[in-house]
């Protein structure tokens, strides 16, 4: 698991790992252009002319490193810069890509002619102002190509904390970031701008500093953190899911939350439910068996209380209407000892009902930001604009667990996370559903209730990414994500 670093972070990082060690900064900015090179080579073929635009910082002699890299294997580069008033390692670079023949190109549309991509290193993390000027033009002109873009560290004219865009960002196919990513990378504007994710190391360990950042998972952390299963495991050793989800015309988002849990590993998962859902249940979810509420309200209360004794883990949500009548079972999921997964139309009643909150510290919630929004009495653009204030918001009021969905999930328990990655194949009723299902059957596999989050995050994404390769992005349906469930890829 790898964590973000802020902009000003890593300024401070690089100081005083040079400092302390003795390493000149040269020699950082020769190790990042050769893996902007290696991502060059991804794209175009090595004798493919190439286009850097260069600004007068440090990200720029990222960029003259890369150019005398390319052209002296074997490739052709131009530069095109926004100063040439540089100093520093960026001069010596400017000065060695000049005599190992890369050509230096005045400002113009043409610059443009003939380039198969373009290297964005104008100024990475160090920008955070609109653009203006010169660089405001470079960036326009360069957008309107709809040349492939290989951004250095960061596009430039995104805010690497916030991933804000400050004006005109260029769409990469890739960005090549240093060290650890910048959480801008994933947040806002990110993932539109960004592309694929590269993180590069130069020199300094990965454990360096005492800079914590927010973790991002990686596919290698499904091994570490949901063992195999043991040569002789029952059905009782994955525990038991309790699903109360599911109204009149929403039984299937309690058929896929079900179906989820049990293909995510559920040993033993059980409807509780009306007894106008039972038939539907019971042939769409035929693996899971169904506990039928009774018809006295007092009753029922004690029936879902018992029944919460012996469960593993439960979900609450999925489908369920905001009937007020749910509200007697909400308070005996609020009091169960196991921890719960509050989901959908549950968030609305708790919004509805502040009296049932907080909830117990190992219940968990996951909002989309309309549901964020209505728990925090606040607009939904005030959630997307701001999804890290959103979050810590949420676990402040509810005293929950939060996953906050989103192109990029972000969640907070004892510390806070994001999903790096993500796909519009999950923009469709039931994603949701789907998501809960995996996480209730995930609790309990992994040490941390954070890390069952993250996996469960995970999975989801690559289930739909495995599905959407098969039928495309807009033909993924929801029973095409669960049937690509996996637990290790």
């Amino acid at each position: 698991m790898i964590k973000t670093i802020l902009p000003s972070e890593m300024k401070e990082l690089e100081s005083s790992f040079m400092d302390e060690f003795h390493i000149p900064s040269i020699l950082l900015m020769e190790h990042a252009a050769q893996h902007v090179v290696s991502a060059i080579s991804r794209h175009v073929h090595r004798q493919s002319p190439v286009l850097f635009l260069c600004g007068p910082g440090a990200n720029g002699g990222d960029g003259y490193c890369a150019a005398r890299l390319w052209q002296s294997g074997g490739g052709s580069s131009r530069i095109c810069e926004l100063s040439a008033h540089v100093a520093g390692d960026s001069l010596v670079n400017r000065t060695l890509a000049i005599q190992a023949g890369c050509s230096l190109l005045p400002f113009s549309p043409s610059v443009f002619d003939g380039v198969s991509l373009i290297v964005d290193s104008l100024f990475g993390t160090g920008l955070s102002r609109p653009l203006q000027g010169e660089s405001l033009s470079f960036l326009t002109a360069a957008k309107a190509t709809g040349l492939p873009v290989i951004a250095v560290d960061i596009p430039s004219g995104l805010d690497g904390a916030t991933g804000r865009s400050l004006g005109p960002v260029l769409n990469c196919c890739e960005t090549v970031t240093f060290h650890r990513p910048k959480p801008g990378l994933y947040l806002l504007d990110g993932p539109r701008c960004a592309g694929k994710v590269t993180i590069a190391p130069i020199l300094i360990p990965k454990l360096y500093g005492n800079f914590s950042g927010m973790s991002l998972f990686e596919a290698s952390d499904l091994d570490d953190l949901i063992p195999p299963r043991s040569a002789d495991a029952h059905k009782g050793t994955y525990g038991h899911t309790i699903i109360f989800a599911g109204s009149e015309g929403m039984a299937g988002a309690a058929v896929m939350c079900g179906l989820a849990a049990i293909r995510a590993g559920s040993g033993l998962t059980t409807f509780l439910c009306t007894p106008s859902l039972l038939p539907y249940l019971q042939l769409l979810c035929p693996q899971a068996t169904c506990k039928v509420l009774p018809d006295d309200r007092v009753k029922s209360v004690s029936y879902a209380r018992d029944l919460l004794q012996h469960a593993d883990r439960a979900v609450v949500g999925c489908g369920l209407s905001q009937s007020e009548d749910n509200l007697p079972i909400l308070g005996a999921f609020r009091e169960a000892s196991c921890p719960v997964v509050w989901d959908a139309d549950a968030l609305i009643l708790l919004s509805l009902h502040p009296s049932l909150l907080p909830l117990p510290s190992n219940a968990v919630i996951t909002p989309h930001p309309g549901e964020a929004a209505r728990l925090l009495g606040v607009s939904v653009q005030k959630v997307t604009q701001d999804p890290l204030s959103a979050l810590y918001a949420l676990k402040e009021k509810t005293n929950a667990h939060v996953l906050l969905k989103g192109p990029r999930t972000l969640m907070l328990g004892e510390s806070a996370a994001m999903n790096p990655i993500g796909t519009p194949a999950l923009a469709k009723g039931g994603s949701g559903d789907i998501l809960a299902g995996i996480l209730a059957a995930l609790i309990g596999r992994t040490d941390h209730l954070l890390h069952a989050m993250q996996c469960a995050a995970y999975i989801h994404v690559r289930a739909a990414q495995a599905a959407a390769s098969v039928s495309g992005e807009d033909c993924v349906t929801a029973q095409d994500v669960i049937q690509h469930i996996q637990l290790h890829f």
